[in-house]
């Protein structure tokens, strides 16, 4: 199993490495990014692709890991919550 899974992630890094050769190649052709207050100079397509790309992959990771640590904090405090009604209903128990 272990071998199937390292083929198959060799098989996958050289397939997304020939799609990116391919587009790269294809996408040769130099463009400026002209924001309002300022201009990069040309650069290939396939770079700027590349580069925002890789900026919203960044960003929603960002967005992502702030979620999930606000959810396992409140499970945290949930969990918490449900011990402390755990430990009274036990105690309830006993008295009676």
């Amino acid at each position: 199993m272990k071998l199937i899974k390292s083929l198959f992630l060799v098989i996958t890094i050289m397939l997304a490495l020939i799609i990116g050769v391919l587009f790269s190649t294809r996408n040769s052709q130099a463009v400026p990014l002209d924001l309002i207050f300022f201009q990069f100079p040309p650069v290939s397509i396939a770079i700027w692709l590349l580069l925002s790309l890789a900026t919203g992959a960044i960003l929603s990771a960002f967005v992502y890991g702030f979620i999930t640590f606000k959810l396992k904090r409140r499970n945290v405090q949930l969990q918490r919550q449900l011990a402390k009604l755990d430990q009274s209903e036990s105690r309830l128990k006993v008295t009676q």
